[in-house]
């Protein structure tokens, strides 16, 4: 493949990461609307939670189908299923029939974003991958700064409805410039996927995502032995689901438990500092917005540099500096829990730049490790680690938070130093696992298709 068809699949591997990651903010923008329009108020949160729980349990399927059958059909595939769903959501004429396009949305961004990340892998060496990977992240943490402002205006001068349409030209155009210029090398195989397993794994996945949102601990219990049942059968499957030989080396399954332990403490944090901005210190939706901005941008910045500095420095190295600013960043809010907005959104940046050098060394690192036969797979399952990380540390902060929220002032601060803590005891854990890591021999057969 040569370097002006990588170049313009790259840009349009942005191009799609753009299209998930608007998605994932501007809709929230115009759900009001939507509900004022469609009426079905009680249903208000199942287009985000139907959305989530498919791109979630979805992606590790999506991953295994393309070390089966290439990368260029899954994704393309996946690419058509957003647009459908974003085309019929925009034309939804009930709660009920946008929910169910949401979920097609859904399963196609469960796609879109393991997909990006897979065909980089295959594009590039580690290097040139990490900074074409710093420049999605520029573009992710662009979309999500400017997501919820472009609603905003859509919504008020044009209709809600374009806020679905607003998909259909960038995933076109995505589309278009991976189909034309993303030449692939298709090894023929008589992969079978595992389809008990990867059945029980679904249902499984939707039980505990689904059980940990609305805190149901038998979803909870259920989902979590069907899993196990369901890596059981897997792992004795010619052709399994999960990336079973990669979980079977240390660093491929340390990566994503440290992207399990990173969810939990990034995403936990994510979800219930704007509820302190609000509730604490009595300040609207969009201060609240704005202190979480400098988590994003924390991450954006560090994920570019870490892309740039990626040929004098090792993935572990990476890693382990990430972790450690982590720490630090959780540090940080333990000490000033009780202190203005403005010292929370400085250890905001500190969180968002450690999670910027972490996660991108994590992903690189497993990638790397990981048999070429599996690299779809095991991409996607650490970015399903990560998710599943972030479910579980909301609902352990929920738990530690939410029932305060009605008591005195001294006492909500208390209960967010104390998630604040467990947050940094979760950041320390993966630190210590960073650390444990040393370099190891590759495995025999690199999973670079044209190492440049």
């Amino acid at each position: 493949m040569n370097e002006f068809n990588k170049r313009w699949t790259a840009i349009g591997l942005v191009v799609g990461v753009f299209l998930a990651a608007m998605e994932g903010s501007i809709v929230a923008t115009a759900m009001p609307e939507v509900i004022k329009d469609l009426g079905g108020e009680h249903l208000y949160a199942l287009p985000f939670s139907m959305y989530l729980l498919t791109t979630t349990i979805s992606s590790p399927i999506w991953g295994k189908l393309s070390d089966i059958f290439g990368r260029k059909i899954i994704y393309v595939s996946g690419v058509i299923l957003f647009l459908l769903g974003s085309a019929g959501s925009g034309a939804s004429q009930s709660m009920e029939m946008l929910i169910w396009m949401r979920i097609l949305q859904g399963l196609g961004a469960g796609c879109i974003t393991p997909l990006t990340f897979i065909i980089n892998a295959d594009m590039f060496s580690v290097v040139r991958r990490a900074r074409v990977q710093g420049y999605m992240s520029a573009v992710w943490g662009f979309s999500g700064l400017v997501g919820p402002l472009l609603g905003g205006f859509i919504v008020d001068w044009v209709s809600w409805r374009y806020v679905f349409y607003l998909n259909i030209p960038f995933g076109i155009s995505a589309l278009i410039m991976v189909m034309m210029y993303y030449k692939e090398q298709i090894t023929k195989s008589d992969f079978k996927l595992d389809w008990i397993g990867t059945i029980l794994f679904t249902g499984s996945a939707s039980l505990l995502v689904y059980g940990l949102e609305v805190i149901n601990s038998w979803m909870i219990i259920a989902g979590i032995i069907g899993l196990f049942v369901s890596w059981m059968i897997d792992s004795r499957h010619p052709y399994p689901l999960l990336p079973i030989q990669s979980l079977r080396m240390k660093i491929p399954r340390s990566a994503m438990n440290l992207n399990f332990l990173a969810g939990m403490a990034y995403f936990g944090i994510l979800a219930f500092l704007p509820l302190y901005v609000q509730r604490v210190e009595s300040k609207g939706a969009t201060t609240a917005g704005l202190v979480l901005t400098p988590m994003i941008v924390g991450w954006t910045i560090t994920n570019i540099i870490g892309g740039r500095i990626l040929s004098r420095v090792s993935l572990f190295f990476l890693t382990r500096l990430g972790f450690f600013i982590l720490v630090i960043g959780f540090i940080c809010f333990v000490l000033f829990y009780n202190s203005s907005i403005y010292h929370l959104a400085t250890c905001g940046f500190f969180v968002g730049s450690g999670m910027g050098f972490s996660m991108l060394g994590t992903l690189l690192t497993a990638q790397e490790y990981s048999p070429r036969s599996e690299l779809g797979s095991s991409t996607s399952s650490v970015m399903f680690a990560r998710t599943i990380g972030g479910s579980v540390g909301v609902s352990i902060l929920s738990a530690i938070i939410a029932q305060n929220l009605d008591s005195s002032l001294t006492t909500i601060q208390n209960s967010f130093w104390w998630a604040y803590l467990t947050c940094t005891a979760f950041a320390i854990c993966a630190f210590i696992i960073s650390i444990s890591h040393s370099k190891a021999p590759l495995p025999d057969q690199d999973i670079h298709s044209n190492p440049s």
